[in-house]
């Protein structure tokens, strides 16, 4: 059964795939890691099921192994409010997500109404709060813990972040929040978060492109959905950009870009509605998450 046609009758049900499955193109393989990965795919090949294991870099074909359904990792993450069966705009979950895309491994999706957790949630999970992720037969809490477990039990390819180098950026965020948040034009909350913009645009420019150089690392999985989130919400409730003048930051948000993309299901940036749909998410969301 071709990839397309495969995608197209694909449900969050259980359902038997024809032996003849092909994944004979770079889309098609990408195609079936992301449904696998949302829960459309769960069983292939018999009761235990397997399934071709893609690892992607620069849009090459790195490797494919077969494995089984029983190594995918279990991760409860934040659905998106209205939606939920859609993914949706937690930074923390986000990160946790791009950590298990980068490391290419697989896993199954779960979303969580949090206005809404169900009871069976908060017995595994009394806090109620997410990412959650079971390993190991654990249920593993925290993004900062999960994706340090994650580094240590995949350490391939490596994301840790020297010690000198994990808080670059770190204030970006609060800073964000803070002008997010303010009533008053005069009250110094814009030039903080512009100070802090122009730190990481001059950090970048010495020691970029990236937190750590010239791969991704950790300190870019965290940062990069708060940046996402700067963007989106400042641009619809302040009608604010990030300015055009810190064109290293500039760049470092196109470079993350695709990753982000890649949690959600979207191929890339191309395409008005594409943009138009993450954009909706984030404003419903982000309209909960601050207040307005």
């Amino acid at each position: 059964m071709a990839m397309i046609s495969m995608l197209s009758v694909a449900s969050t049900s259980s359902f038997a795939v024809a032996k003849n499955l092909r994944c004979d193109s770079l889309e098609s393989l990408v195609l079936y890691r992301r449904a696998f990965n949302c829960g459309l795919v769960t069983h292939l090949f018999g009761e235990k099921g397997v399934r071709s294991r893609v690892l992607l870099r620069r849009g090459k074909i790195g490797s494919t192994r077969i494995v089984s359904m029983a190594e995918a990792l279990e991760v409860f993450v934040k659905a998106a409010t209205g939606a939920p069966d859609k993914l949706g705009d937690c930074p923390f979950s986000q990160r946790v997500l791009l950590t298990l895309e980068e490391k290419q491994v697989p896993y199954n999706m779960k979303f969580i109404d949090t206005s809404n957790k169900p009871d069976w949630f908060l017995q595994i999970n009394p806090e109620g709060k997410v990412p959650v992720i079971k390993i190991d037969d654990k249920w593993i809490r925290d993004s900062d813990v999960i994706t340090q477990i994650l580094e240590e039990k995949y350490p391939e390819p490596p994301l840790a972040t020297p010690p000198e180098k994990a808080t670059v950026g770190s204030r970006i965020f609060s800073t964000f929040i803070g002008f997010l948040k303010s009533k008053d034009p005069n009250d110094g909350t814009e030039q903080a978060l512009l100070n802090e913009l122009r730190a990481f645009d001059e950090y970048l420019k010495d020691n970029g492109p990236f937190i750590n150089g010239e791969k991704i690392s950790a300190a870019d999985l965290s940062l990069a959905p708060k940046l996402y989130h700067l963007k989106v919400a400042l641009g619809h409730f302040k009608k604010w950009s990030v300015p055009e003048e810190f064109t290293y930051v500039q760049n470092y948000m196109k470079a993350l870009a695709s990753s982000l993309l890649k949690i959600y299901g979207i191929a890339s940036f191309t395409g008005k509605a594409v943009c138009q749909r993450l954009r909706e998410q984030s404003f419903s969301n982000a309209a909960l998450n601050y207040g307005f």
